[in-house]
C-alpha cells in the first residue's frame, strides 16, 4: 500500500481576533480564515477578482501577485485568496477587510475544528487481511505429449498443477478446453494457469465457478491485475490493482453516464422500462467503466488484456442495472431484489472491454435499499468486529444508516433527495470549480463572506455550501427556527421575489454567471426535508434498539460528500447528532476501499457475505415513529433543543454578544 507522507501543519495567528488556527502546509490562507471563522471580505468567493481580502502577513507564506492588489505602500500586504501557508505566520486583518466583525462564538477553536478530524486509516484493514487475491496465477511446466503417450492434455496439465497444489478440484470451462491444446504447445508446455483461490469458502461463488479460469502460454505470473469499482449513482470510481504487490497502480473517476436518465435511482429504474430500456441504461454505466479503464491503462502503461477479474460495489439498483438484471421490482412493494448474493459474470457479457476470461464479482446486498456499497463500508471500517457502538453514515441522494458493532448491525435507507448534490436548489450545482462551499456571516449587517471551490468566481451553491450557508444564517437569526427568513426590512441582502424571499450570497458583478447567486425560501425548505429525513432515520434506528444518542461512541461518515462536510454546521442545522468532536471520523470512499479489499483478500469476500447476512434492514416507511421524528426535525436544528445542547449554548453566546 506504500507509506503515505504526512503533510506538516503550522500555527497561524489571526489579529485582532486573537484566533489561533492550525493550517496544513500549502493550504490557502482564505480557506484557513473561513474554517476558523475569521471574517474577511471576499465578495468574489476567493477568485482573486475583487481585491477586497487584503491582509498583512508576517511569517512563512507564498503569495501570487494580483492586478487587484493596489499599491498601498504597506509592507507584506497580500490577498488572502492568493496566498498559501508555508510555515508559522501571523495575519493582521485590517478594519477595511474585516467589515464589521464576526458572529459571537462562531470562530472559537472549539467551533472550527470538527470537520478537520482525520479519517480512519482504512488501508490498515488491507494490511490486516493480508494479500490473498480471489484468484492465483501459477506457472508450471507441462510434459510434452510424446513423453506421456496416451495421456490427454488436460490430465497432463492438472498433473503438473498437482505437484504445486494439494487436493485440487479439476474443473474447467469448455471454452478453456478448446483453448488449452494450442496454448500447451506454444512454448513447449510452459504455461501460467489462473485458478480460483481454494480458500474462497463462499457457496454462491465457489459452487458456481470452475477451478481453472484461464491458461496462458509462458510465465505471466508477474502480470497479475484486477480492477476495483465503486458504482455510484452520481459518479463511478476505479482503481487498477497489482495483485502481486497489493498496490494501486492507477485510479480514475468520472460522472456516471446514467445521469442522462435521471439524477436518482427511481428515475433510472423507470427509464429501464422506456424506449431503449434496460439495455440503454446498463450500457451507460458500462460506457463509464470502459472510459475509466482506458484512462487507467494510459496512466499505468498496462494493457486491459492483462486483467484477471473485477470487483464492484454499488447500491442495489446500480448493481442490478450494471449486471443487466431488471430492477423494476426494487421500487415496487414489497421491494424485493432479484438476489442478494449475485453470481460472478463474464466482463465481456456485460460489455466491459476486458478479456473473455475476466470475471466480475459484486459485493452482496442487504435489501432493496441497502446495497453492496454499504456492506463494503461496514467491511472496510471493521465496525462488525468492534466493541464500540458505531453509527455509519453514507449521505447522498439516498442516505444509508447503519447502527451497531460486533454484536448486531441494523440498517435503514433515508430518501434525502438531491439537495446535498445541488439538486432542487435554485442556484444549486455539483461540487465543481466556482461552487460556493463555505460561508460566514458578518453579524451586525448580515454581509456574507463566501468561499468557492478552486477560488473561482461563484457559479452556484453545492451541498456543503448549502449546509454552511443555512447554518450561518440560522445562527445569526436571519433564518428563524421554522426555516423562514426574518421579514423586518433590516437586512439589505434579503429580497422578496414573486412569492418568496431570497438572500443574496454573491452579487451579480462578482459572480461568474452575471446574475445574483441567491438562497431562496424553497431552497431552505428542501434542505430541511433532506436533513430531517437523515436525522429521523438515525433517531428511529436508535429507538428500535432502545438506545439514545449518547450511546453512540463513534460516527463514521463515508463518501465524497461526507469528506467535505463541516461537522459543526451539520450539527447546527440538525443533520447530525450533537456529540463531542472526537467521536466523528471521515473514512472517504469506503465503497471503493471495500471493493479493493475483497479483490486483494479472499477472506474479505467471505466476511462481506457474513456482514450482509448479519445486517437487519428496518423499513422506515413502515415505521410510525419515523414520520413523527421527521416532522420534529423540520426545524433548525430541531423542535427538541435538549437534543442539541451545544447549539443552544452557541445561541445563548450569540444573544449575549448582541446585548
Amino acid at each position: 500500500m506504500g507509506d503515505r507522507q504526512k503533510i506538516p501543519t503550522h500555527l497561524v495567528r489571526f489579529r485582532p481576533d486573537e484566533i489561533e488556527a492550525e493550517a496544513k502546509e500549502g493550504e490557502n490562507l482564505l480557506n484557513v480564515a473561513v474554517t476558523y471563522g475569521v471574517h474577511i471580505d471576499a465578495a468574489c468567493g476567493g477568485a482573486g477578482a475583487c481585491g477586497k481580502c487584503q491582509v498583512q502577513v508576517e511569517g512563512k507564506v507564498e503569495s501570487v501577485k494580483s492586478e487587484f492588489l493596489p499599491e498601498t505602500g504597506q509592507k507584506n500586504r497580500v490577498l488572502a485568496c492568493r496566498t498559501i501557508v508555508k510555515g508559522p505566520c501571523t495575519v493582521v486583518v485590517p478594519e477595511s477587510t474585516r467589515v464589521s466583525g464576526m458572529l459571537p462564538g462562531w470562530g472559537s477553536a472549539k467551533h472550527g475544528v470538527r470537520h478537520r478530524q482525520t479519517g480512519l486509516d482504512v488501508e490498515s484493514r488491507l494490511l490486516d487481511c493480508g494479500l490473498k487475491p480471489l484468484m492465483e496465477k501459477i506457472h508450471v511446466q507441462v510434459p510434452p505429449a510424446d513423453q506421456q503417450p496416451g495421456i490427454t492434455d488436460r490430465f497432463r496439465m492438472f498433473g503438473a498443477l498437482d505437484k504445486r497444489l494439494d487436493n485440487l478440484d479439476r474443473s474447467m470451462d469448455i471454452s478453456l478446453l478448446n483453448k488449452m491444446p494450442k496454448v500447451l504447445r506454444e512454448q513447449n508446455g510452459s504455461v501460467t494457469v489462473t485458478l480460483l483461490r481454494r480458500q474462497l469458502q463462499v457457496p454462491h461463488l465457489s459452487q458456481s465457478l470452475p477451478t481453472v479460469n484461464d491458461i496462458e502460454a509462458g510465465d505471466t505470473s508477474g502480470e497479475f491485475y484486477a480492477l476495483a469499482f465503486d458504482i455510484g449513482t452520481t459518479s463511478v470510481w476505479a482503481e487498477w490493482l497489482d495483485l502481486n504487490t497489493g498496490k494501486a497502480l492507477a485510479a480514475a473517476a468520472d460522472y456516471n453516464d446514467q445521469i442522462r436518465f435521471g439524477a436518482d435511482v427511481i428515475n433510472r429504474i423507470i427509464a429501464c422500462k422506456r424506449g431503449g430500456g434496460l439495455e440503454s441504461v446498463q450500457g451507460a454505466v458500462v460506457e463509464t467503466m470502459n472510459r475509466l479503464i482506458e484512462q487507467m491503462a494510459e496512466k499505468s502503461g498496462l494493457s486491459p488484456s492483462r486483467i484477471s477479474y473485477v470487483t464492484a460495489a454499488g447500491n442495489t439498483a446500480m448493481t442490478h442495472i450494471m449486471l443487466g438484471i431488471d430492477p423494476e421490482y426494487i421500487r415496487m412493494a414489497p421491494f424485493v431484489p432479484a438476489a442478494r448474493f449475485m453470481p460472478p459474470v463474464s466482463a465481456r457479457t456485460i460489455g466491459l472491454n476486458l478479456p473473455p476470461t475476466a470475471l466480475v464479482f459484486t459485493l452482496p446486498l442487504v435489501s432493496a435499499w441497502v446495497g453492496g456499497d454499504i456492506v463494503s463500508g461496514v467491511l472496510v471500517s471493521g465496525i462488525n468486529r468492534e466493541e464500540k457502538m458505531t453509527l455509519f453514515l453514507d449521505m447522498g441522494t439516498n442516505a444509508e444508516v447503519v447502527l451497531g458493532n460486533k454484536e448486531f448491525l441494523v440498517s435503514a435507507s433515508c430518501s434525502a433527495g438531491p439537495a446535498f448534490e445541488g439538486g432542487g436548489i435554485y442556484h444549486g450545482v455539483r461540487a465543481m470549480a466556482g461552487a460556493v462551499e463555505d460561508f460566514h456571516l458578518n453579524a451586525p449587517d448580515a454581509t456574507p463572506m463566501v468561499l468557492t471551490i478552486g477560488q473561482k468566481k461563484a457559479r452556484g451553491i453545492c451541498g456543503s455550501g448549502l449546509i454552511n450557508t443555512i447554518a450561518g444564517l440560522s445562527m445569526a437569526g436571519v433564518l428563524l427556527p421554522n426555516g423562514k427568513f426574518v421579514d423586518d426590512g433590516s437586512i439589505s441582502r434579503l429580497h422578496r421575489k414573486e412569492n418568496e424571499q431570497e438572500y443574496v450570497l454573491v452579487e451579480a458583478e462578482n459572480s461568474a454567471t452575471g446574475y445574483d447567486i441567491t438562497l431562496t425560501s424553497a431552497d431552505v425548505e428542501n434542505l430541511l426535508r433532506a436533513k430531517s429525513a437523515i436525522y429521523a432515520g438515525i433517531s428511529t434506528l436508535l429507538a428500535e434498539m432502545d438506545m439514545k444518542t449518547t450511546d453512540i461512541e463513534q460516527v463514521l461518515i463515508a463518501g465524497s460528500f461526507g469528506q467535505s462536510l463541516n461537522i459543526d454546521r451539520a450539527i447546527m442545522i440538525g443533520l447530525l447528532p450533537d456529540l463531542p468532536p472526537e467521536r466523528f471520523r471521515f473514512i472517504g470512499n469506503s465503497s471503493l476501499m471495500g471493493a479493493r479489499l475483497v479483490a486483494q483478500c479472499v477472506d474479505g469476500m467471505g466476511e462481506s457475505d457474513q456482514v450482509a447476512q448479519r445486517m437487519t434492514y428496518i423499513d422506515l416507511g413502515a415505521s410510525p415513529r419515523f414520520m413523527d421524528e421527521y416532522m420534529a426535525g423540520m426545524f433548525l436544528p430541531h423542535t427538541d433543543m435538549n437534543l442539541f445542547p451545544s447549539v443552544a449554548r452557541m445561541q445563548a453566546d450569540q444573544k449575549g454578544g448582541r446585548t
